[in-house]
């Protein structure tokens, strides 16, 4: 069987919140031949029960492939497990604890990539769920209804996960296969939507059709985490290198801020083995003089 879409959920000890995330994916309108790969990451808890209850009610046109991995793989690499799983010749994604909210979202992005050939991916509006009252409602980010650059999605948190189609075909671009291989890289959606730009354009939608949990177990979650920023600094090592340019530019530097923040809570804290870590990022390039002249020249 040929699938339109494939829809990968990525979970990991979320009971309370994976039904949702499923039930949005079977609402989905249009009767289109749908493959949902949902892996779990050997959850502790009752995921997997739910999950396997859930299931049992997929609509005809939703073929499900269930996977509960007998130990935790961590989440990147069960993304890449994920991303082997794939046959649609288009991609969606839902992470375990977000969830669609509106069904025509598959209709309206594959109607949009079908009919504008020339764009490898689109995303959408995103909603903050949280119990914290200040963003509870508030949106992800503000996306216009237009083409973005490569540049804008790396530089700016625009992108939400669980808004993006892509073709498929961006899992066999050189800049996929060349970027997307380290098992320890921090927020592999990025690289990937960066991956999308390199076969071809981006669009954005206005239209608000997802639901983003903002909570402490996230792995986003803005707590200080020095071990995730060390590998966010991998990650954009490795995003500079291949797109060089003003994209490089722009990874140099958020490396370096990142870096000069972390040495300097780690140190004041008398974390000296941490604070050592940062110093290679620190001195990898010349961005570290400019910013000592800078400094210097205002005293």
């Amino acid at each position: 069987m040929k699938y339109s879409v494939s829809v990968i959920i990525l979970s990991y000890n979320q009971q309370n919140f994976i039904e949702k995330a499923i039930r949005g994916v079977f609402m989905q309108k249009g009767n289109l031949p749908i493959e949902l790969i949902i892996c779990d990451d050997c959850s502790i808890d009752k995921t997997d029960e739910v999950i396997q209850n859930i299931i049992l009610d997929a609509p005809q046109n939703i073929t499900v492939k269930y996977f509960h991995h007998p130990k935790n793989l961590g989440s990147t690499p069960n993304f890449y497990f994920a991303l082997k799983q794939v046959t649609g010749k288009y991609l969606a994604f839902c992470e375990g604890d977000d969830y669609w909210t509106d069904p025509n979202k598959l209709n309206l992005q594959l109607q949009f990539l079908q009919e504008n050939p020339a764009y490898s991916m689109c995303f959408h509006t995103a909603e903050n769920i949280s119990d914290d009252s200040n963003i509870n409602g508030t949106l992800f980010s503000k996306v216009e209804e237009r083409e973005y650059t490569p540049l804008e999605i790396y530089r700016h948190w625009i992108v939400h996960t669980a808004t993006v189609m892509m073709k498929a075909e961006v899992l066999q671009s050189p800049a996929k296969n060349t970027t997307m291989h380290d098992d320890s890289l921090q927020y592999f959606d990025t690289i990937l939507f960066l991956a999308a730009s390199s076969i071809g354009r981006i669009w954005g939608m206005q239209k608000k059709m997802s639901c983003y949990r903002r909570h402490d177990a996230g792995l986003s979650a803005g707590k200080i985490n020095f071990k995730r920023d060390l590998k966010h600094n991998k990650l954009d090592a490795i995003i500079g290198k291949y797109y060089a340019g003003e994209i490089k530019k722009t990874a140099d530097w958020q490396i370096f801020s990142r870096s000069i923040a972390d040495f300097k809570i780690s140190f004041s804290a008398k974390k000296i083995m941490t604070a050592i870590r940062f110093l290679p990022w620190l001195f990898r390039n010349k961005i570290i003089i400019y910013y000592l002249f800078k400094k210097t020249s205002k005293n």
